[in-house]
Parts: C-alpha cells; structure tokens; sequence
C-alpha cells in the first residue's frame, strides 16, 4: 500500500504540473497553427495555387513542402495530448473512494469528467490514427499520373575455362560477364485532372490537419476548465471531511 500511496501522491504532483503547464501548452498550439498553416480555413483557393505550383516546381511525386511540417508537428502534439488525458484518466481512477451508502454526488462529478476525458481520448486519437492514410491515398494518386519510371537489371554470366601446365598442373578459372539494362515507361503529360486530383488530396490533408489543432486547442480548454472547476471532487470526492460539497461541473 505504501508503494500506491507514493504513486498516488507522484500523480497528484503530475496533474499540478499539467494544470500549471496549461496555458502555455494552449499558446504553443495555437503558435503553431499560426506559424505552419499560413493558409486559413477560408482560403484553400489560395492554398491550392501554392500547392499546384510546388507540384510544378519540384516534380509531381515530390513532398508538399507546407505538409512536410504540420504533418510532423500535428502528430507530435496529438501523442503529447493523448498522454496528459491518459495521465488524468489514470488520477480519477486512482482517487475513487470505496463503494458505500450516501454522498455520493462527488463520485458522479469524477465519473462525469472521466467519461468526458475518454471521449476526448478517443477523438484525438482517431485523428493520430488517420494521419498515415495520407501518405497512401496520396501515392496511389501519384501512381495514376503515369509518371516516368526508370527500371534497372543486371545479368550475369559466368563461363569455366581450363588450362595445363604451370606451376600447380591444372588449372580452372572462372570469368563473369555482367550487363546492365535500364528501362523507361511511361513519361506522357499527367492527366490535368489526375493532377488535381493530387492537389485535393493534399489540400483535404492540409484543412484536416488545421482542424484538429483546433480541437486541441478546444479540447484542452475545456479539460483545463473542468479540472479547475471540480479539483477538490475530483481529489476527495466525499470530501476532506467526508461532507459534501457546492462545487459544480459549470
């Protein structure tokens, strides 16, 4: 017991950490949207003449430069958010009382929260999940430009050949003859649609993206409230006294 109550008492200095940590944690995400996604929601037009020319620019099966870096850093501040709500997850469970008759408000607080908390969890982490369909929606659209490609193949032959004499009598050599063949197909003009096609995945990825650092921001928000808000339920849910309390979810 005594190796619980430590960890008890470790998790409680966590969630302190977190609860202090939050303001800023909110102001780096929203730094990041603002640094990384120079296009707003409203002005995917605008993105999509960048995009096509970044296409033109750097070949068709290049990275898209501006998804190189939110691809990253959105997955990044997803797995950090996923693990504070696991974290807070993990300090309501350890804080349910024992089962008995009576005072039983502060309970329904904590189980209230909690389920406010997994739902959250599982958003985000729907959204962590979904980030490498991006990668191969949009190769199977690139394979569709009919881009060229360049296929190498080596052949090797190899003969034995004997002879007599010198110093050891007999004897047998062994010659390789390699040839490298290299083939080209396709190399036509990608089909104009095909490349917009490109494009769109590229710009869905992108608003995605925006979107769920907007959630996050929104998510956090409201995980920081409610933690302020119900703290001493949260932590003694029958109270320190075993009263009860007029603290509210609101």
């Amino acid at each position: 017991m005594k190796t619980i109550k430590a960890y008890k008492k470790q998790l409680a200095k966590d969630v302190e950490t977190f609860l202090e940590d939050g303001p800023a944690t909110v102001t780096a995400i929203e730094t990041t949207l603002k640094e990384l996604f120079p296009f707003a929601p409203h002005q995917l037009s605008s993105a999509e003449k960048i995009f096509e020319q970044n296409l033109a620019e750097h070949g068709f099966d290049a990275y898209n430069s501006v998804l190189a870096k939110c691809l990253p850093a959105t997955r990044d501040l997803l797995a950090k958010g996923i693990s504070h709500i696991l974290l807070l997850e993990r300090f309501i469970s350890l804080n349910v009382p024992a089962m008995e008759d009576g005072n039983n408000f502060g309970v329904s607080v904590q189980m209230v929260v909690a389920k406010a908390l997994k739902d959250i969890r599982e958003s985000w982490t729907k959204k962590l999940e979904a980030i490498p369909s991006y990668y191969s929606s949009r190769a199977d659209s690139v394979d569709k430009l009919g881009l060229s490609k360049t296929t190498q193949s080596v052949s090797k032959t190899e003969t034995d050949t004997s002879s007599t004499g010198g110093k050891d009598g007999e004897e047998k050599k062994q010659c390789a003859v390699g040839t490298k063949e290299e083939k080209t197909t396709g190399g036509s003009k990608p089909d104009a649609h095909r490349v917009k096609h490109v494009v769109a995945i590229d710009l869905q990825c992108y608003a995605d993206l925006q979107s769920t650092l907007a959630l996050l921001v929104d998510g956090y928000m409201t995980v920081l409230d409610n933690l302020e808000k119900n703290k001493d339920k949260l932590t003694a849910p029958k109270g320190t006294s075993g009263g009860g309390s007029n603290m509210s979810m609101y």
